[in-house]
């Protein structure tokens, strides 16, 4: 994703996104967002789609997260159990999601 710098953690280019409440488990293309994957099969608010506003911020379940938005706090990044699914990327092969 060019431009948005990558957080901690080494992410992984591939991985899948399980939605644990649709029941889904989706591969996510290292050339392609959560969002633009997720909402192929789940609607989901979006509107910078550049991880600024906090639109498409979602709940991560399992999984660590390579943040690369800025609508986060350090706190809330540490913590690790929340994403924006236009720019955050996985650091694990499976990321599970309250979606």
């Amino acid at each position: 994703m060019p431009g948005v710098p990558a957080g901690a953690g080494s992410p992984v280019a591939a991985f899948h996104v399980e939605l644990r409440r649709s029941g889904v488990t989706l591969a996510v293309p290292a050339d392609r967002s959560v969002l633009e994957v997720v909402e192929e099969v789940v609607p989901v608010d979006s509107t910078c789609r550049a991880g600024d506003c906090g639109a498409c911020v979602s709940s991560v379940l399992e999984g660590r997260v390579d943040h690369r938005c800025t609508v986060l706090s350090p706190r809330a990044r540490a913590a690790g159990r929340r994403m924006a699914l236009c720019v955050d990327r996985s650091v694990d092969p499976v990321l599970v999601l309250d979606l």
